[in-house]
């Protein structure tokens, strides 16, 4: 049997990219000895898809990417990624900033990052390679 549930339960209001998952793509390659990867950051609720181009795997690198994404597409809520050792990285660096001084300057909240087990390779993002 169906419970009815009023409509402001089952459908919320979201922005998009407001949860976002994140995977790298590749490599491919630039030039004859140049690697690089795609940055894939997909919505998870409206599945739109931004891509940033990345020359290494570096936590500094993919910071960088990340802050571009952020400073285009507003920052995320809800992160899903992979255990990568730049991901994992992102989080702890994310996890020692202070929030209120950046809530000062116009971030508004903390950013709840989830790791998804290897064996759902992909996850949110995946769905869009």
């Amino acid at each position: 049997m169906l419970t009815h549930h009023p409509l402001e339960i089952r459908v919320q209001d979201a922005s998009v990219f407001q949860i976002t998952g994140i995977l790298y793509v590749g490599p491919i390659l630039l030039r004859e000895y140049q690697k690089a990867w795609i940055c894939l950051f997909t919505c998870a609720v409206y599945r739109c898809v931004y891509l940033e181009l990345v020359t290494s795997l570096t936590l500094d690198t993919f910071l960088q990417a990340f802050y571009r994404f952020v400073a285009k597409r507003g920052q995320p809520s809800i992160i899903y990624t992979d255990n990568g050792t730049n991901f994992v990285g992102a989080c702890n660096v994310l996890a020692s900033i202070d929030f209120n001084e950046v809530s000062r300057q116009g971030a508004d909240e903390r950013i709840i990052w989830n790791f998804i087990p290897p064996e759902l390779c992909g996850g949110v993002a995946g769905g869009n390679v």
